[in-house]
């Protein structure tokens, strides 16, 4: 399902995106020096720190949920809106079914996206492993297409958020997303130090992406 595969390259495109902003020192337990680390991780493909840092199984699973959520409520809308794309010519009640019978797939694909991300050298096994590192490579092209500014953090009790600008630059793949404003949630964990757990304005990005999923497909030539 091409909605859902390109879902793994966008969900890797925060994290790519934000390695692509630097911060000052920043005290250990704050989520300013929780982004910092971020940062650091993508950019030195450091998955051990990551992890420490991202919820990424979290982040995915709730990305993932709200977003095919939205899709199969509006799949009238979209289909208005791309009435080309054989995709969005079910039903909610199909897209409900449909959904639930990947998720685990979907979900698995995007953990071993970002598994070759983080490990460019991995050899793919299976056929997931093949998408996983075709979508990899996906992501690095983002990579050097987008970049990545925290325009603010606001912390209240033991929960954080850092609004993110994301601007694609004048390539044919920057233009598949040119501004995107992403508010993601960091939250306190037991040992003082914050981790990033969830986007909380899925409502917010999920058309721009959708559009920049469309426009990436045409730009493919797989229309």
């Amino acid at each position: 399902m091409k909605t859902q595969k390109i879902l793994a390259v966008l969900f890797a495109l925060v994290l790519v995106a934000v390695g692509g902003y630097a911060y000052a020192k920043s005290a250990e337990r704050t989520p300013e020096y929780a982004m910092e680390k971020i940062v650091q991780a993508v950019r030195d493909k450091d998955a051990e720190t990551l992890a420490r840092y991202v919820d990424t199984e979290g982040l995915a699973a709730a990305s993932y949920d709200e977003g095919t959520a939205i899709l199969a409520r509006d799949i009238e809308k979209l289909h208005a809106l791309y009435p080309a794309d054989w995709f969005f010519r079910h039903d909610t009640a199909f897209m409900k079914n449909y959904i639930a019978d990947r998720r685990e797939s979907d979900l698995a694909l995007i953990g071993r996206t970002l598994n070759f991300y983080l490990q460019p050298k991995e050899t793919p096994v299976t056929r997931t492993d093949g998408e996983a590192h075709w979508l990899a490579n996906e992501c690095r092209k983002f990579e050097d297409h987008y970049t990545a500014k925290v325009t603010g953090i606001e912390e209240k009790d033991g929960t954080a958020i850092a609004v993110i600008e994301i601007t694609g630059d004048d390539s044919d793949y920057g233009k598949l997303v040119p501004q995107l404003t992403v508010k993601a949630e960091l939250t306190q964990q037991d040992d003082g130090c914050y981790q990033l757990t969830r986007i909380t304005n899925g409502e917010d990005i999920f058309y721009p992406i959708v559009k920049g999923i469309e426009d990436y497909w045409t730009l493919q030539g797989w229309q």
